[in-house]
């Protein structure tokens, strides 16, 4: 709907009005068409031209104009530019559909009007061919129909287009393109409308409808004309091949009856049409068809036709079987149809692939059929007999269409949206024209995996060679097996049997394997299962009965050979059905000898000769008797007859009278009825025969008979032994080869061992019997009973007993007769009796709780299992049986792993205390063979992983198919059995230590390699990492091995992730997903691991892998819980740290006897404490801090933190470790360092602070140096960190005896006892106090301890010489004359200065600074000396021209005067100072000022050399200062140079006259208030040298505000006013003036900081100067005239002002009226007291400082020195800009002004006046009172923020461009932003001469540190 807004309307917020609704109404409109021609097409045809115009309309509507409505291949036609666009195009068409409301039932019209428009065009087809027209003109012809129908056809396509799921509309579409003639497209919709529903590669899935069910029955139909067997063998076509469809709905199955047949359908001769009705006519045959062209297929369809309504008549029959194949197929071998089904291949089904393609399946399912047995209506028995096996199919390609068959052009894989070619096909085609050799390719991609393999076996198997088992052997060897097809040494093929089959296995996988081994239960195999109550017996039987199943060379029966031949003689004679089946019988049992039934031909004799037993009897009897009667040559075959029938029937009655049979009592009694009979029959013919007694039929009869004869119940057992006996005797005397009957299962063998087996079951059936009737309430019983049994070698003492099959010795003496008939049994008895026994001993042994002997018998049962894969009885049987029982075994091997494994790994203390050498032997044995079985699945995964191996496409290969969890288990398989062999290896260790020497390293290679192995193939996942785990526990138990971290590395990343870093390999990913680490694994590692960090530097550690490993171990054992033990001890650490500095203590501890009271504490953790874990972790806490470059304070100081946290928790534990104690100590310095190194504030308002944990430092060293000589050991690092904490240890104490910090820390004032003596009680220190000389004599005997062992270290060596020097300069302050004895000789201090200089690193290039600190400490204090008169001049001279940095190039100099030596100094600390190019060493600039300025014999030429000095580096023109930190200088110092040098430089500036730099220097001072020790003494020291010299230059002299005491306040207020207009003026200059705008301005920047009563002082001096001296000789102004004017008139008439009442009265004509006042005349006014108060001075000289414009003026010459200008403070705190001055004047003058003042003020003038009278008393009281002002202080914080954002503060700030050091304000303020201090306590500073010496010893380089 379209819409318009006007252009001067503002849309509405609310536009649901707007909304296009155009396609809504639209399609209701088709919606309408629609109805309207649907409802004309239901009246029939006489509607059906109005029908066909409504339809007409329908499609000229819009909506089949819409794209929408437009196919895909339409558009492509119409555009075949589109044909390349992205797919995504009609997807994004249909996402715009489902818009708002109605367009969402597009598709739906579409739908119907195009199905329902085709249904209309049919119609109108069948009304003309059914009611055709009397025209000529109407008749349907040939072309017209073709017309009629395609048009239907294309309408029913674009319907199906809207809607695929209409199984109705897809089979019309088939019929209607059959019609046509299309057999693709009528194929294809049926095809569509069979799978429209269901994915036919999950499982067959039965039609959902009546049309799916026509649909499939239409396309069978149509695949069997085409003969496509390999369409009609897919799953979705199972159900209609196995059904029929019944005939009354097969009538309805054409949808278009009406419409001809296609004459490409021909009919089919199906069974269908042969069908014959229950009545037959005499002269007709019975037709029976058999399925198949083979005997078995026929004997089917006898029997069923015995079942027949017609059943066993006189009719005739006629057999109809399909034609032999004349192609035969060559025998196809397992490898040629793996490579058959890998046409269309898939990667490893363990890759990343979750979708499983579809395709014909490689196999033909070989499921177990049941065949009945029918005896009569009611009485039934069934016989498992499986199909006959598949014809070997060859996979055909997907039934997907590709793109070049459907005419539509090939596109880029990047131009595709849909979907991207196969990565293999992708694959082919770039390596397509490659030369590469993919034998060799394979060959190096394997090669890792072989190496490993080899390596695994070698080593393992050399191991098991000490034990003297072989049967793991080498790879190369299972290699050589796997690769052999035709192999014929017997002991090869025995060996290596299983593991060729398990590889077949994997090759040619598919469900009906995958469902043998998912089912297959390990309780029911082991027998020890609740169901299997009655196993053991029946297995005894059954074992009794058949004995082992051999392998039979007998060639199989041909199902074909002679068949065509029997088909046409029965079809050339008149027989009935009885006939042809003896016929049929007769010639399938003369072949029961010498050839091999199949399953199914078994199963069809056993119908026959059941159900037509009568028959065949008399029809026996029959030819017996004319056989006889005539000598016919028959007569032998019918001898053979008789037997096998015989024996057929002696085999089925024993199969339905055994344990587990269920068959009906009837059923067996008419079995046995004919088995009677035809024993009967037999032995009148063999006893009629004429041949010798012992030929192969006399022996089979024998044997028959003497199985008839004891099969019954009722026959006593000595008879049946006796019976046996004697056939034994008779078959030994015979001497014959054994008769092998394959064909039956109860008389497979007839042989001597044969009949011994029989009598050794008749013999111990009396025991077993009452073995398996055993209550299992018992179980000493069981036990008693089976353990003889199983065990030989417990029921005799021979010493030769053999082992697992219980098979011992069969001549003992004192073993029963019993036990050995027992033995010889189980020896030959079968596998499952054996398991089912070991089954039952361990419930027994599990019932009574004996552990051992359930392992042991798992590990019996293992061995049972293991030995059947190399039995005869299994490498003879068929491939098929032989796999499905290795499948089965399989299942059975992995339970007992588990158990086994279960039992070894959480017993292993106890397990194996039954299991001997013997035992070790044989369970080693079997478990090698089993790995070898094992491994050939991991090879075959191998050459899948690599692509050497292609897996078919069918559904069981996929990732999520049955394969891939075979794989899997057989993974979890092999890692147990590893892990259960090593713990076998691991007790043949312990028990033959004489074979094993060096087991434990045997022991880790074992686990290394095998977790290679696994660790490449990604298994070591499997079985829930159990091998990882085990490994684990084992190498913790294994610590002391060599190279422990290379063994365990690789396990604890598999299994937590974590990363030792150290050993030879690399850690490779396993693909195990890692589990969150354990406390108790923790606890086990700590040690190794802390081993392995102590061997790294602590700085390397940082940065290693270790590190991390370390954080997630403390992670995973979480924080210390504290207990009352650790609780006392962190007390009594605390307490003691808080302490005064005791000098006995620091003396004792030399000697190792302090110590602080702690309690032994025992606690989870205490392990790890004792290992120092925790020392560990605060060590790597504390060298994260220190490798940390600082720029500034912030968060690094929490690593500091943390790990002095650690070193508390780990000195709770204990207090002997001395290295905790010394970390600790440096966690105390870096505090301190911490807290002095940015900020003075710590040292000027928190001195206690700074001097607890100075103390802190100084007891942990204390303690650490008293420990040390207890505990520490004797190793070279051990010296190595003792030298270092020697020289920390006096670093701290020399540091803490210099200032900032001036010896608080020794200061014991607060630590004082009350004392009683004879003057009464009194306090007393606790101990006397060190003093400096003892701290240094302490602090440089440390610098000698730690030279000891560093000898080289110079910064040892300089600190020792700065000691001595100090002990030297200091000695005669000492009052102990033996103290003063102790004074250190001159060239002890010099040589440690020179040892320092020697011993000091040089620059290893031009671009490293030189270290200059020993090389000006030696300048130094050789100077002081030569000063001091202690060492000679030239003496001096040549020292210092010895030295690297000499003057001069070291040419000597000659002293001759005592003024040639200061020359000479400078010129040597000129030349150092040229070494230092970066400016670092302000140390030698304040040294050479000092020489040159002399501050006793003041000169100023001097004065200004030494000012220049100092500004060359150290203060800039603009006065700010840059002292930069030198790489030694210690924390703290900085701020003490910074004091010293603002205050010489002070000195300095006051001396020279130099008020403008010196007003730059008080600026830049106050700005960094805390860069400054003793900071308000600096402040005070600069702003009263500031104000001295402010009044030297205004002339400003002192006590000028005495002129204000007898001031008139009017005349005051006048004379105010014209100096308020004076000062105005900008062409005003005076001195006074410039004077009090500098000291307003100093007093707005001190802020308090220091008294203000100096600067008032000055302000009311030089406005007293003004007001005396300019203000009384101004003119009076034009305000001061009024005002005067005012005052006299207001004499005359007071009160009559402007404003009077009497002004404001008149009438209403406008005259006034007079209105009397009364004036207070009698209240005479109170008169004001003469004299101005100071606060009012101080207001007013503020007012006219405010009205001073900031206009650049000439300088008045008030002083004689006209070479130095005047400097203005003001114009240095005003605004840069002239906006700005202009904006801060504009403030000012917001201020009340005077008049304004005087009025406030008025009433306070006489009391203030009175209390002035006293000068000292009113100056304080007014001081206080300015210094309280809020709006004074307001103005001078405003003002001190411009300051701050002002760089250029006066007319001198131009020569901030000459200097190359100039002005770096954003430096001077961010470098200690945030310093730490401590209390302003500290004394100054003593003079000794050298105050200004001080060097710091350590810091960061210049690069790091800048001012």
């Amino acid at each position: 709907m379209a819409t318009f807004t006007a252009l001067n309307i503002e849309p509405d917020d609310q536009v649901d009005d707007e909304i296009d609704n155009t396609k809504e109404i639209q399609i209701e409109d088709a919606l309408k068409l629609y109805q309207a021609a649907l409802k004309l097409h239901s009246q029939g045809p006489a509607a059906f031209p109005e029908a066909a115009e409504a339809y007409t309309n329908l499609y000229k509507s819009e909506i089949f104009r819409y794209p929408e409505a437009i196919t895909e291949f339409d558009r492509i036609e119409a555009n075949p530019e589109l044909e390349l666009i992205d797919h995504s195009f009609a997807g994004d068409l249909d996402a715009g559909i489902g818009g708002e409301g109605g367009p969402s039932t597009l598709p739906q019209i579409l739908y119907l009007s195009h199905k329902n428009h085709g249904q209309f065009i049919l119609d109108c087809v069948k009304s003309r061919l059914t009611h055709p027209d009397s025209g000529t003109e109407a008749l349907l012809d040939k072309p017209s129909l073709d017309y009629q129908t395609t048009a239907a056809l294309k309408c029913f396509t674009l319907a199906l287009v809207n809607d695929q799921s209409d199984t109705e509309l897809w089979r019309r579409a088939a019929r209607v393109a059959a019609t046509l003639g299309s057999k693709r497209i009528s194929r294809y919709c049926l095809e569509a409308a069979v799978e429209v529903d269901d994915d036919p590669t999950v499982a067959e899935v039965d039609p959902a409808s009546l049309e799916e069910g026509f649909a499939g029955e239409q396309l069978k139909e149509q695949l069997q004309v085409l003969s496509d067997d390999t369409a009609l063998s897919h799953p979705i076509m199972a159900p209609f091949e196995k059904k029929k469809m019944p005939q009354y709905l097969k009538k309805f199955m054409d949808p278009y009856p009406f419409l001809p047949t296609p004459s490409t359908f021909v009919e089919r001769n199906s069974p269908d049409i042969m069908e014959v009705d229950n009545v037959v006519k005499p002269d007709e045959r019975f037709l029976i068809v058999a399925e198949e062209h083979s005997w078995s297929a026929l004997g089917d369809a006898l029997w069923a036709a015995v079942l027949s309504p017609l059943g066993l008549s006189g009719t005739a029959i006629t057999l109809s079987i399909p034609e032999i194949q004349k192609e035969v197929q060559s025998p196809v071998t397992i490898e040629d149809r793996v490579m058959e089904d890998a046409i269309t291949t898939v990667e490893s089904p363990m890759a990343e692939n979750s979708e499983a393609t579809a395709s014909t399946p490689a196999t033909t399912k070989q499921d177990e059929a049941l065949t009945e047995v029918v005896t009569t209506i009611t009485t039934t028995t069934t016989v498992p007999v499986a199909e006959e096996d598949a014809s070997p199919s060859v996979a055909l390609p997907t039934r997907k269409r590709s793109q070049s068959t459907a005419g539509i052009a090939e596109t880029g894989d990047e131009d595709s949206g849909a979907q991207k070619r196969s990565k293999r096909i992708r694959n082919r085609d770039n390596t397509m024209d490659g030369s590469v050799d993919p034998a060799t390719q394979f060959a190096e991609q394997l090669k890792n995996f072989v190496e490993a393999d080899e390596n695994v076996f070698a080593f393992v198997n050399s191991l098991l060679a000490r034990l003297g088992v072989d049967d793991l052997g080498t790879f190369q060897q299972l290699q050589t097996a796997l690769a052999k097809t035709d192999e014929t040494d017997r002991v090869e093929i025995v060996a290596n049997a299983a593991a060729r089959d398990l590889r077949d296995i994997l090759r040619t996988w598919d469900d009906p394997k995958a469902s043998t081994f998912v089912n297959a239960n390990a309780a029911d195999i082991l027998g020890s299962s609740a169901a299997s109550a009655n196993a053991g017996l029946a297995g005894f039987l059954d074992a009794s009965i058949s004995g082992p199943q051999k392998f039979s060379n007998i060639p199989p029966f041909s199902e074909t050979d002679g068949l065509a031949a029997f088909v046409t003689s029965v079809q050339d004679n008149w027989k009935p059905l009885q006939d042809a089946v003896y016929e049929w019988l007769f010639a399938i049992l003369l072949q029961y000898r010498s050839t091999l039934w199949s399953e199914s031909l078994k199963v069809a004799v056993v119908r026959l000769i059941t159900f037509v037993d009568g028959d065949i009897f008399a029809r026996f009897q029959q030819e017996m008797e004319k056989a006889n009667r005539e000598g016919d040559s028959k007569l032998p075959r019918m001898e053979e007859v008789a037997q096998t029938l015989f024996e057929l029937h002696l085999d089925i009655y024993s199969r339905i009278t055994n344990p587990n049979s269920i068959v009906p009592h009837e059923t067996r009694v008419m079995t046995k009825e004919r088995l009677d009979r035809w024993a009967d029959v037999t032995a009148d013919v063999v006893n009629s025969r004429k041949r010798p007694s012992d030929d192969e039929l006399s022996l089979r009869y024998l044997w028959a008979s003497v199985f008839y004869a004891t099969m019954t119940d009722n026959v006593s057992r000595e008879h049946k032994v006796l019976c046996w006996t004697d056939m034994q005797t008779l078959l030994q005397e015979a001497d014959k080869a054994t008769i092998e009957l394959q064909n039956n299962a109860v008389m497979s063998e007839i042989s001597v061992d044969a009949a011994e087996r029989e009598v050794s079951r008749l013999t111990t059936m009396d025991f077993f019997f009452n073995l398996f009737q055993t209550d299992n309430s018992n179980p000493v019983a069981i036990i008693e009973t089976l353990e003889p049994v199983l065990d030989p070698g417990a029921a005799c003492q021979a010493a030769d007993t053999v082992d697992d099959t219980a098979t011992g010795p069969e001549t003992v003496d004192n073993t029963p007769a019993t036990l050995r008939d027992m033995w010889k049994f189980l020896k030959s008895g079968s596998t499952s009796l054996r398991l089912f026994l070991w089954s039952r001993l361990r419930e027994a042994y599990t019932s009574i709780g004996y552990n051992t002997k359930v392992f042991s018998c798992h590990l019996k049962s293992i061995e049972v299992i293991v030995a059947d894969l190399r039995s005869d009885e299994f490498v003879d049987s068929p491939d098929e049986p032989r796999r499905h029982k290795l499948l089965v075994w399989l299942k059975a091997l992995d339970d007992l792993l588990v158990k086994a494994l279960t039992i070894a790994l959480n017993d292993a203390a106890t397990c194996f205390e039954i299991i001997d050498e013997r035992h070790l032997r044989s369970t080693c044995a079997a478990l090698g063979q089993l790995n070898r079985v094992l491994h050939s699945a991991a090879i075959f995964d191998d050459e899948i992983r690599v692509g050497m191996t292609q897996l078919p496409t069918n559904p069981a290969y996929s990732h999520q198919g049955s394969f891939s969890s075979f794989i899997n288990k057989l993974r979890e398989m092999q890692v147990r059995t590893w892990a259960l062999q090593y713990a076998m290896v691991k007790e043949a260790t312990n028990q033959c230590r004489e074979l094993f020497p060096t087991a434990d390293n045997d022991l880790a290679d074992f686990l290394a390699h095998v977790h290679y192995c696994l660790g490449l193939r990604k298994c070591c996942k499997a079985s829930n990492k159990i091998f990882l785990k085990m490994m684990k526990v084992e190498m913790i138990r294994l610590k002391h091995v060599d190279k422990w971290e290379d063994y365990l590395g690789q396990v604890l990343f598999d299994l937590y992730g974590i990363r030792l870093g150290v050993g030879l390999y690399l850690l490779e990913d396993h693909g195990c997903p890692t589990e969150p680490l354990d406390r108790r694994t923790v606890l086990n590692i700590a040690d190794q691991v802390i081993i392995l960090a102590n061997r790294m530097p602590m700085k390397d550690l940082l940065k290693h892998e270790l590190r991390p490993t370390i954080e997630r171990m403390q992670t995973a054992v979480g924080q210390a819980k504290s207990t009352p033990q650790m609780m006392h001890n962190l007390r009594n650490y605390t307490e003691y740290m808080k302490t005064s500095i005791r000098p006995l203590d620091m003396y004792k501890a030399f000697k190792g006897q302090v110590q602080v009271d702690s309690l032994p504490v025992i606690t989870p953790e205490s392990p790890l404490a004792d290992k120092g874990w925790y020392f560990l972790l605060g060590m790597i806490a504390l060298t994260k801090f220190r490798s940390q470059k600082r720029l500034g304070p912030g968060a690094q100081t929490d690593d500091m933190r943390v790990g002095a946290t650690f070193m508390r928790l780990q000195l709770q534990f204990s207090a002997d470790h001395w290295e905790t104690w010394y970390r600790l100590a440096q966690c105390f310095d870096y505090e301190l360092e911490e807290e002095v190194m940015w900020t003075a504030d710590k040292i000027n308002n928190h001195r206690s602070d700074l001097v607890r944990v100075q103390r802190g430092a100084i007891h942990c060293y204390i303690m650490a140096l008293s420990t040390s000589v207890r505990t520490a050991d004797d190793s070279f690092g051990t010296a190595e960190k003792l030298s270092e904490m020697y020289f920390d240890f006096a670093m701290r104490l020399y540091a803490s005896s210099r200032e900032p910090f001036g010896m608080e820390a020794f200061y014991v004032d607060e630590f004082e006892k009350h004392m009683s003596g004879a003057q009464g009680m009194y306090k007393k220190p606790l101990h006397e106090e060190m003093s400096r000389y003892r701290v240094w004599k302490y602090a440089a005997t440390l610098f000698r301890k730690s030279l000891a062992d560093q000898p080289n270290r110079w910064m040892t060596h300089f600190m020792l010489g700065k000691c001595l020097w100090k002990m030297w300069f200091k000695a005669s302050e000492e009052w102990d004359p033996q103290v003063q004895a102790t004074k250190p000789s001159m060239e002890s201090v010099i040589g440690s200065f020179v040892k320092a200089v020697q011993t000091v690193p040089k620059p290893r290039d031009g671009r490293q600074e030189p270290i200059l600190e020993p090389h000006y400490k030696l300048v130094s204090i050789i100077h002081k000396f030569v000063v001091f008169g202690a060492m000679p001049a030239q003496a001096g001279a040549d020292l210092l021209q010895e030295q690297p940095f000499a003057c001069r190039k070291g040419a000597p100099v000659v002293i001759t005067e005592p003024a040639d030596w200061e020359p000479f100094i400078l010129d040597s600390l000129k030349h150092l100072r040229n070494a230092d190019k970066q400016h670092w060493h302000h140390r030698m600039i304040a040294r050479v000022a000092n020489i040159v300025y002399a501050e006793e014999h003041p000169d100023p030429n001097s004065a200004s050399v030494a000012r220049t000095e100092f500004m060359e580096s150290i203060f800039t023109k603009t006065m700010h200062i840059q002292v930069w930190k030198p790489d030694a200088e210690r924390p703290g110092r900085h701020c003490v140079y910074m004091e010293r040098y603002v205050r010489y430089m002070v000195r300095l500036l006051v001396y020279l006259d130099d008020k403008a730099r010196l007003e730059q220097l008080v600026k830049r001072v106050r700005k960094k208030g805390n860069d400054f020790q003793k900071f308000p003494i600096v402040w005070n020291e600069c702003c009263t040298s500031y104000l001295r010299l402010i009044r030297r230059a205004g002339q400003i002299p002192a006590n000028m505000d005495e002129a204000f005491r007898n001031t008139d306040h009017a005349e005051y207020e006048d004379f105010c006013e014209r100096l308020n207009s004076w000062c105005a003026d900008p062409a005003v200059v005076h001195p006074a003036l410039d004077a009090l705008k500098e000291a307003q301005e100093l007093k707005k920047l001190n802020q308090n900081q220091m008294k203000p009563a100096p600067i008032d002082d000055l302000i009311n001096d030089a406005f007293a100067l003004l007001y005396t001296q300019v203000a009384k000789t101004l003119p009076p102004t034009e305000s001061s005239l009024a005002l005067a004017q005012v005052d006299g008139e207001s004499g005359s008439r007071p009160g009559m002002g402007p404003m009077s009442l009497n002004n404001l009265v008149m009438d209403m004509n406008g005259t006034q009226i007079p209105v009397p006042v009364a004036f207070a005349a009698s209240e005479p006014s109170r008169s004001r007291k003469t004299g101005i108060s100071r606060r009012e001075i101080l207001k007013k000289a503020e007012v006219a400082v405010s009205r001073i414009p900031d206009i650049p003026r000439p300088v008045a010459p008030v002083r004689s020195r006209a070479s130095e200008p005047n400097l203005m403070l003001g114009s240095n705190v005003e605004a840069s800009t002239p906006m700005a001055r202009i904006d801060s004047r504009a403030g000012r003058r917001e201020t009340p002004g005077d008049d304004g003042r005087d009025e406030e003020n008025e009433q306070d003038q006489d009391e203030e006046m009175e209390e002035e009278r006293q000068e000292q008393e009113e100056r304080e009281e007014e001081a206080e009172g300015n210094g309280g002002e809020d709006d004074e202080g307001g103005e001078v914080e405003a003002q001190d923020k411009k300051d701050e954002s002002s760089e250029r503060g006066s007319v001198h700030d131009s020569a901030d461009d000459e200097s190359d050091l100039s002005d770096p304000p954003e430096v001077d303020e961010g470098m200690f932003p945030g310093l730490v201090s401590g209390d302003e306590g500290g004394d100054e500073e003593e003079d000794d001469g050298e105050e200004e010496e001080e060097e710091g010893e350590e810091g960061s380089s210049p690069q790091e540190e800048t001012l």
